[in-house]
C-alpha cells in the first residue's frame, strides 16, 4: 500500500489533482442547472409521508387527497411548466416559413427543356434554357484569307422565359456570337388577350421570311438559312407585333413595325418598318387528306426606309452575322463585298413566298424571295435601287423511324445511354440554295466585278445524328458554285468559282 501511494504521489502533482477537480466541477454544471430548474415542481414532504397514512382527522376539508389515476398523463414538460412560477423563457423567433408574407406563392422545380420553377396552377413560370453550338470548319482550298479552318462558336444563348398569370408572358436572351460579344438577343413583354389576337412589345423575332419566323435557329435541318435569309433577313429588331392564330389554329398572322435596322443592335433609323406575314395550314383538320395535315403555305412582306446611311456586311455563305470582324470574316467565305464609302439608303421593300410539308418522317421546306434595297456609291450620292432574288429547296427524312409535325425538338425512340442500348436518331438531308443580285451591284460601282459575284448557287448535304433530345451532331458538306470567279485570298490573287466546306456542328440544347 505504501509502495502503491508513493506511485500515486509522484504521478499525479497537486496542480494536477486541482485541474481534475475543476473539469469534473465544469462537466457536471448542466445537471446541477437542471436538478434545480426541476426540483420547485416535486413535493418531498407527500413522499416522505403519503397521505395514504395520515390520520383522517388531520386531512383538511379544503385540501382533499387526489387518488393516483393510472390512465390520468404526465404533465408534458414545457419551457412555462420547467421551474419557478416567477421564471420566464424568451419565446423563439419565429421562422423565416412563420414570417413568409401572405401573398407569396410556392414554386414547384420542374425539368423538361431545361429548368423551371411554376406555380401550382402554372400561372407563374420562369423557364431557364440554354443553347450551345460548337463548329468545326475545314475550307477547300485551305489556303483562304480572311476565311479560315478552325473551331468557331456560332451562338451561345441563355434563354429566360415565362408568365405572370395567362395575360402576360416575358422572354429575356443573351447571346455570345461568333464576334465574341455578349449583347441581348431577345427582350419583350406579350400580352395575350386570347390565343388569337396578343401584342408583343419589345425586341423579338421579325414576323418575316418562314426560315427566320417559323422555327429558332436549334431547330434547323441544315446548320445556316440558305443564301437570302442568312444574309437579308431581318433577324430580330425592337418594335411593336400584333399576332395570333385563328380559324381553329388554320391561320397565323402577325403584323408590326420595328426600326428597321439591318445590322447592330441599336436604333439609328428614323423612320419605322412595316412587315407582316400569314401562314395557313389548309388540312389541319382533314381526316381524308391526314398527310397533308400540317402542310404549311404563306408569305411574308417588309417595307422599309433608310434614313440615316448605313454600311451594308458583306455577303457570306454560312454564317450569319451582325458585324463585320475578323471572327465574322474568318468563319465563312465571302460571295460579294462593298467597295469602301457603300451605303444602304432609301427604301427597300422585300417580300417571301413559302410552303413547308411535315409527314411523317419527312421534311420538306421550301422558299422564294424578292427583294429592292436602295444603295450609293458614297455619301450623298444618288440612290440606285438593287433587285435582289432567291430561293432554297431542304428535303429531309428520318432512318430511324421518328415522325415529326413540325421543327421541334427530337425525341428519339431509342437514345444513346449508358447501358448502350440506343443509337440516337438519325436524319438525313440535302439543300439547294441560290441567290442573285441585279447587274446594278457592278454597273453602278457598288462592288468589283473582277473579286466578286453576283449570282451564287449552293448545296448542302449531309446528316443529323441526335444523340437524345439535348445533344445533336451534324455532319455537313457545303458545295458553293459561283457564277464568276471569287477572291478567296488577296495576296496570292487566289480565285476559284467553288468553295467547299466540310462542316461538323455539336449542339446542346436544353
Amino acid at each position: 500500500m505504501q509502495l502503491l501511494a508513493s506511485l500515486l504521489a509522484r504521478c499525479i502533482q497537486p496542480q494536477q489533482i486541482v485541474r481534475i477537480v475543476i473539469l469534473l466541477l465544469w462537466a457536471s454544471l448542466p445537471s446541477l442547472v437542471l436538478a434545480e430548474s426541476v426540483a420547485p415542481t416535486t413535493n418531498f414532504t407527500a413522499k416522505t409521508k403519503p397521505a395514504e397514512t395520515q390520520p383522517a382527522e388531520s386531512r383538511s376539508a379544503e385540501s382533499p387527497v387526489e387518488e393516483p389515476s393510472e390512465s390520468a398523463p404526465a404533465p408534458l414538460m414545457t419551457p412555462e411548466t420547467v421551474g419557478s412560477p416567477d421564471r420566464h423563457f424568451p419565446q423563439e423567433e419565429p421562422s423565416f416559413l412563420e414570417r413568409r408574407s401572405k401573398s407569396a406563392i410556392p414554386l414547384q422545380a420542374v425539368f423538361d427543356e431545361g429548368f423551371g420553377l411554376k406555380s401550382l396552377d402554372d400561372q407563374f413560370q420562369l423557364r431557364i434554357r440554354t443553347l450551345t453550338q460548337i463548329d468545326g470548319k475545314v475550307f477547300t482550298p485551305g489556303d483562304q484569307e480572311p476565311a479560315r479552318s478552325g473551331i468557331y462558336i456560332p451562338r451561345f444563348r441563355i434563354y429566360f422565359e415565362g408568365q405572370l398569370t395567362d395575360m402576360f408572358e416575358y422572354e429575356l436572351s443573351l447571346q455570345r456570337s461568333v464576334e465574341g460579344t455578349f449583347d441581348v438577343l431577345d427582350a419583350n413583354v406579350n400580352f395575350v388577350q386570347s390565343e388569337a389576337f396578343q401584342v408583343r412589345v419589345g425586341r423579338a423575332l421579325v414576323p418575316y421570311s418562314y426560315a427566320w419566323y417559323d422555327h429558332l435557329e436549334q431547330y434547323y435541318i441544315t446548320p445556316e438559312r440558305g443564301l437570302f435569309a442568312l444574309n437579308y433577313g431581318l433577324a430580330r429588331q425592337a418594335g411593336v407585333f400584333a399576332h395570333g392564330k385563328v380559324l381553329e389554329k388554320q391561320l397565323g398572322y402577325a403584323v408590326g413595325a420595328t426600326f428597321g435596322q439591318l445590322s447592330g443592335l441599336a436604333d439609328t433609323n428614323t423612320t419605322r418598318d412595316g412587315v407582316g406575314y400569314l401562314n395557313a395550314k389548309p388540312f389541319l383538320h382533314s381526316e381524308r387528306f391526314s398527310w397533308l395535315r400540317f402542310l404549311n403555305v404563306g408569305g411574308s412582306l417588309a417595307i422599309g426606309q433608310q434614313a440615316y446611311e448605313s454600311a451594308p456586311l458583306p455577303l457570306r455563305t454560312s454564317i450569319q452575322t451582325s458585324e463585320n470582324d475578323e471572327a465574322a470574316q474568318a468563319a465563312s467565305a465571302i460571295l460579294l463585298e462593298y467597295k469602301e464609302g457603300v451605303v444602304a439608303k432609301g427604301e427597300r421593300v422585300q417580300g417571301a413566298l413559302h410552303a413547308a410539308l411535315y409527314s411523317g418522317p419527312v421534311s420538306i421546306e421550301a422558299e422564294c424571295y424578292a427583294a429592292r434595297f436602295g444603295m450609293a456609291a458614297h455619301s450623298g450620292g444618288p440612290v440606285v435601287g438593287v433587285p435582289i432574288f432567291g430561293y432554297d429547296v431542304t428535303l429531309a427524312s428520318f432512318l430511324t423511324g421518328e415522325r415529326i409535325e413540325k421543327r421541334e425538338t427530337v425525341a428519339p425512340l431509342r437514345p444513346i445511354t449508358r447501358s448502350g442500348t440506343g443509337h440516337g436518331a438519325v436524319e438525313v438531308f440535302g439543300r439547294y440554295s441560290n441567290l442573285k443580285l441585279g447587274q446594278q451591284v457592278f454597273s453602278a460601282d457598288l462592288a468589283n466585278p473582277n473579286d466578286w459575284t453576283n449570282n451564287a448557287g449552293i448545296t448542302d448535304i449531309g446528316f443529323n445524328w441526335y444523340l437524345n433530345r439535348y445533344v445533336r451532331m451534324t455532319f455537313d458538306w457545303q458545295h458553293s458554285m459561283f457564277a464568276s470567279p471569287v477572291l478567296l485570298n488577296k495576296e496570292k490573287d487566289l480565285r476559284s468559282k467553288t468553295d467547299d466546306l466540310f462542316w461538323i456542328r455539336c449542339q446542346l440544347y436544353f
